[in-house]
């Protein structure tokens, strides 16, 4: 019976004589997108579902007074003590007050007549939709606080009243005063919303007696789309802890969660299948080269055992050949996962999960050793199972 050592060493110097670069290229491969997905998967997944989300705005909640459905009812809105407690619980990003509606200007531009529809936002407002400004700035927590008669407009709105730009330091005539347009809003998520004129809320709840102009409606952005159903429920409760609401409605978007939810999955889903099948190749590459390789040295096999070897002692060495190749695989497919790691945290800004990282690196080595006893597993037992005489008959 062959020693460890000697068992190791025949193991050893023959992979590295005949090693098998297709069958090590496709277990390194699965395991370092094991280790990646592993280490950094979350992240990922976190980021595809805020791009995919923001892009459906299907993390943002709304809560309005709906007291013009009921005749009687005095105005109601909202307070800042509201806004405030809920941006300062954990599951929000962003939180803002607007109001519920457009309030409709119209004027002369020319011969022609053009409606502007007016928002009243607080600066929060920007955060939550993910805008930016195209030109010049938007509004700030100055413009809100002193009620300055400045206003942001939507490209298509600014087009329509100005024309060609630049636009900023315009001027605009809404309710009998000037306005000094402060810059342009652009962003993904303006959406239908760039043929709008944006003044502070303030401003407008000072500048007009409606009460559809005061902010009747809170938007509220979640930083993670599990959390938007479960904000759903609490809202009311947490707003009411805050002031009257009796007439509360809130919207948040069922199906687009639902739709995320179901691209995300797939795209998880496709991830483990690659992972899946890059292993799977690599044990069935295992299998077929460990069979090329009994069939090959089926007269050395014979000879072995004439010489008194036992059938446990080819056996071990068929299967260690099989461990030791995917184990080379496994080796070289950590080293390949961790530089992408690495490489990916410096690139986009992922935090190393250093006990991910701890974690994944025996599991990677141990589904390549369970890889190779796979493939190799069966292929050792026919080679120690082998007829002597027959092994030795064999060209």
């Amino acid at each position: 019976m062959l020693s460890k050592s000697d068992l190791l060493r025949i193991v050893v110097s023959r992979q590295l004589r005949h090693v098998r670069m297709g069958v090590t290229a496709s277990i390194s491969i699965g395991i370092a997108m094991f280790i990646v997905v592993h280490v950094v998967g979350n992240n990922i997944e976190d980021r595809v579902t805020r791009d995919v989300s923001l892009i459906g705005n299907v993390t943002i909640l709304s809560a309005e007074h709906e007291e013009y459905r009921y005749p009687g009812a005095p105005p109601q809105f909202f307070v800042k003590n509201t806004v405030s407690l809920l941006r300062n619980l954990p599951e929000v990003h962003s939180a803002s007050m607007s109001t519920r509606s457009p309030h409709t200007v119209s004027m002369h531009v020319g011969d022609t007549l053009v409606y502007v529809y007016l928002m009243g936002v607080d600066p929060a407002y920007w955060d939550v939709y993910d805008l930016y400004a195209a030109e010049g700035r938007l509004l700030t927590e100055e413009d809100e606080e002193k009620r300055f008669r400045v206003c942001v407009l939507g490209e298509k709105i600014a087009r329509q009243i100005f024309g060609d730009g630049p636009y900023v330091g315009r001027q605009l005539t809404l309710f009998n005063d000037n306005y000094m347009v402060v810059g342009i809003v652009g962003g993904f998520m303006l959406q239908g919303r760039n043929d709008r004129c944006y003044i502070p809320l303030s401003t407008l709840a000072d500048r007009s007696l409606e009460s559809n102009n005061y902010p009747n409606r809170i938007l509220v952005r979640m930083k993670h789309l599990n959390d938007v159903e479960y904000m759903h429920e609490r809202l009311p409760e947490l707003i009411r802890s805050r002031q009257p609401a009796p007439y509360l409605r809130l919207e948040y978007p069922r199906e687009g969660i639902r739709n995320v939810r179901l691209v995300v999955g797939k795209v998880h889903l496709l991830l483990q299948l690659a992972i899946i099948t890059a292993l799977g190749l690599g044990c069935f590459g295992i299998w077929q080269s460990s069979f090329a390789s009994v069939r090959e040295r089926t007269r050395e096999i014979g000879l072995k055992l004439a010489m008194g070897a036992e059938q446990r002692d080819i056996m071990q060495q068929f299967l260690g050949e099989a461990l030791c190749s995917s184990l080379l695989g496994g080796l070289l497919g950590v080293v390949t996962g961790l530089f992408a790691v690495i490489s990916l945290s410096l690139a986009v800004g992922f935090p190393l999960a250093w006990g991910r990282i701890l974690f994944s690196v025996p599991v990677s080595l141990f589904v390549a050793a369970l890889v190779g006893a796979s493939g190799g597993a069966y292929p050792a037992v026919q080679a120690g199972r082998m007829d002597v005489a027959a092994a030795l008959r064999f060209e």
